[in-house]
C-alpha cells in the first residue's frame, strides 16, 4: 500500500510538472501577440501615426527618402541617452533626404508627449496607441531603431541603446542614404 501511494505521488508530481510546462508554453506563445519579426531585406510595413504636435506622418508621405524609425519610451534610460545622437543625425542629414520618426511605445500619451517636448525633438514624433505599429515591426521593448532605405527596404534593425553603437549608428545612417 505504501509503495502504491509513493508511486501515485510521483505520477501526480509528473502531471503537475507537465501541466506547468504546458501553461508556460501557452502563456509565452500568447505573449507574442501575433507580432511579426521584421527582418533585414523585407519591405517596411506601412503605417500612419498621429504626431505629438498635431498632424500625421506616414511612410508613404516620405516615399523615396531614407527613414530611421526609433521606438522609444519616456521611462527608458536608453531612450534618453539616444536622443542627442538622433538629433545630430537629423541635423547633419535632413538635407540629404534622411527622415527620422520617433514612435512612442509602452508609455502613456501624456508622458511621451512631455518627453518629446522637454527634449525639443526636432523631427516627427508620434504616440503608438496600443503599440500596433511596434507589433507590426516586431518591436517588443524600447529602444529599437529600424533603418529603412529609399526603396522602403529594411536594411538594419537594432535592439538596444544606440549610444552603445555610436560609430556604427552613423555608418548605418550613411548606408541608407
Amino acid at each position: 500500500m505504501r509503495a502504491r501511494a509513493l508511486h501515485g505521488n510521483a505520477i501526480g508530481k509528473g502531471c503537475g510538472l507537465s501541466a506547468l510546462l504546458s501553461l508556460v508554453l501557452i502563456v509565452s506563445g500568447c505573449a507574442q501577440d501575433g507580432g511579426n519579426v521584421l527582418r533585414e531585406g523585407q519591405k517596411a510595413p506601412p503605417f500612419t501615426i498621429d504626431l505629438i504636435g498635431g498632424g500625421t506622418t506616414s511612410l508613404d508621405l516620405h516615399s523615396g527618402k531614407s527613414i530611421a524609425i526609433t521606438f522609444m519610451s519616456s521611462w527608458c534610460p536608453c531612450s534618453n541617452e539616444s536622443i542627442p545622437m538622433m538629433k545630430q543625425a537629423h541635423q547633419a542629414h535632413q538635407d540629404e533626404g534622411l527622415v527620422l520618426i520617433m514612435v512612442g511605445i509602452q508609455d502613456s500619451k501624456e508622458k511621451f508627449a512631455n518627453f518629446v517636448e522637454s527634449r525639443a525633438i526636432p523631427f516627427s514624433a508620434g504616440y503608438d496607441k496600443g503599440n500596433r505599429i511596434a507589433r507590426n515591426y516586431g518591436v517588443r521593448a524600447p529602444p529599437t531603431t529600424v533603418f529603412v532605405d529609399k526603396n522602403r527596404i529594411v536594411q538594419r534593425v537594432f535592439y538596444g541603446n544606440i549610444k552603445d553603437e555610436e560609430d556604427n549608428f552613423y555608418q548605418w545612417i550613411e548606408e541608407i542614404l
